[in-house]
């Protein structure tokens, strides 16, 4: 009886003490495409307050079960690829100096899509469970950079204003991307 005690509090205080895959912050349920272009706004605005002089690049995800998750910035990781959910669209923004962005998705079933996206436009698709397969970004007056993760494979080498990032032609999903200003 007694070890059945001591096996019971060992293992209870060993659960306790591993971590949890936290889930990710999505904006909300049935998040408006108004809300995400906001939530952009908010989070450029924002930056360009700290630092004026500074570009910064913003961007959002819209992810397999989640809807669009929250806003990040400079290099954060927009995604899950801990729980190896499919990213299905994108929306980047660009801010200060006069600089923009454009890019192009790669999609499941659809290949490149023949027109850029840009500052703040989505690229990809909503409600159709697409992956986005692959992507290319270009900074207008500014040098952006970007790495990316997903399905079978970890964070790819840096790429660079217009590079491929991701995977065409072997059906994998991308789980998480971070871009930042070089």
């Amino acid at each position: 009886m007694l070890r059945k005690r001591v096996l019971s509090a060992v293992l209870t205080a060993l659960f306790a003490a591993l971590p949890l895959i936290a889930t990710p912050a999505a904006a909300s349920a049935g998040t408006t495409e108004a809300s995400v272009q906001a939530s952009l706004d908010r989070e450029l605005a924002k930056r360009a307050a700290i630092s004026p002089a500074a570009v910064h690049v913003c961007y959002a995800v819209h992810v397999a079960d989640y809807d669009w998750l929250d806003t990040v910035c400079d290099g954060e990781e927009a995604g899950v690829p801990a729980l190896g959910k499919r990213i299905e669209a994108i929306r980047i923004g660009v801010n200060g100096g006069g600089a923009g962005v454009c890019y192009t998705p790669h999609v499941q079933d659809i290949g490149w899509f023949t027109s850029e996206s840009c500052n703040l436009q989505e690229a990809g698709t909503t409600g159709l469970a697409k992956r986005l397969e692959a992507l290319k970004i270009r900074g207008a007056g500014t040098r952006l950079c970007y790495t990316a993760m997903g399905q079978g494979y970890e964070y790819q080498d840096v790429r660079c204003q217009n590079e491929v990032v991701g995977t065409v032609g072997q059906a994998r999903y991308m789980s998480g991307i971070a871009i930042w200003v070089a």
